[in-house]
């Protein structure tokens, strides 16, 4: 904020490139939909196909 003035786009860079997200909240439903894809009796799925599924249902 000190050098917005001296460095404008660097600054906005900055902000969009290093901004750390508050949750992980994202990340735990993709884990928590991975879970209900790949069960025991579905373990032998590619990946890409479960790529594919997490996305329709993301």
């Amino acid at each position: 904020k000190l050098n917005f003035n001296k460095f404008p786009i660097l600054s906005i860079l900055a902000r969009h490139y290093l901004a750390i997200p508050a949750t992980s909240a994202a990340i735990e439903s993709v884990f928590s939909i991975s879970n209900n894809i790949i069960t025991k009796l579905r373990n032998r799925l590619k990946p890409s196909f479960v790529k594919e599924i997490i996305l329709l249902k993301n």
